[in-house]
């Protein structure tokens, strides 16, 4: 395989292999690269003067030392697809050397290295500590991107944003700085739930609470009412029944059902009748 005629598999060939040898043939041309990602480096003898790369994320291209080192990064990764070298269609500038631009690559690794071992490249979030104890110094950069994010933010979310070159470098920042902590899936959940027991101990219900309040209110006094009238119907049953073992009466007034003081009248009134009769008499 010559500089002249380049394609092949990248199975057999690492993206740092490819550039060393478009350096060391001082090719003109693009070198592409499909697999999973799409990329696309542009050379002028043998310097690096922009990079495309495109995906399920969108495209992004470049022609920095930056960009252009974000973008082989990604491509880095890549180790099944294809490669071929066409004519040369990118930015007609000096460009970058190989070396210094593949010396950003590996100073991305390297911080993508500590970001990984500090437990933020792969959490279910991240999130800015609360307090500081010195003054921080970002890059106006960084700060762009910072001060956008109101919410706790994963590493995928930053990639879409900014790329994984920037977001290495921002999740790096934070943490060198230390004013970032990851957070797991089940203190997402609990931070939920603790904020609503904070609402359900509010001491001053919502209006929405005391109408629901009211309205539970009625309802336990109409089943009050419900149950109390039936306890009524049933002590009112057995009433008759006293009457019913009651001592019989004495034989001579058996059957008299008028009070005492209605008895006790009709014998004035019989008395009177028989001393009218008496004079009656005489």
């Amino acid at each position: 395989m010559d500089g002249q005629n380049l394609s092949g598999q990248l199975s057999d060939w690492s993206i740092n292999d490819l550039l060393q040898i478009m350096q060391v043939t001082k090719k003109t041309g693009s070198l592409d690269i499909e697999g999973s990602r799409r990329g696309r480096v542009h050379f002028r003898s043998g310097s690096v003067t922009g990079a495309e790369l495109s995906g399920e994320r969108g495209a992004y291209q470049g022609s920095d030392r930056g960009a252009i080192a974000d973008i082989l990064y990604v491509l880095s990764t890549l180790e099944e697809g294809s490669f071929s070298v066409g004519a040369a269609d990118g930015p007609e500038t000096d460009g970058f050397g190989v070396e210094e631009v593949l010396g950003e690559v590996d100073a991305l690794r390297s911080l993508e290295g500590e970001v990984v071992d500090a437990g933020l490249f792969e959490s279910a979030g991240v999130r800015l500590v609360s307090e500081m104890d010195k003054p921080i110094t970002l890059e106006p950069t960084d700060w762009q991107v910072l001060v956008g994010l109101v919410q706790p933010f994963t590493f995928d979310f930053l990639e879409a944003k900014v790329g994984r070159g920037g977001a290495v470098r921002i999740f790096h920042t934070l943490h060198r700085l230390g004013v970032a902590e990851a957070i797991s899936g089940d203190e997402e959940t609990e931070f939920l739930d603790q904020l609503a027991g904070d609402l359900s101990d509010s001491s001053e219900p919502t209006w929405l609470e005391e109408a629901a309040a009211e309205e539970n209110g009625a309802k336990h006094v109409a089943e009050d009412v419900v149950e109390v009238e039936p306890a009524k119907a049933e002590v009112a049953e057995p009433e008759p029944e006293p009457e019913v073992e009651v001592e019989p009466e004495p034989e001579g007034v058996k059957g008299v059902a008028a009070p005492a003081s209605t008895t006790l009248t009709d014998g004035v009134y019989d008395e009177i009748r028989r001393l009218r009769s008496k004079v009656a008499d005489k």
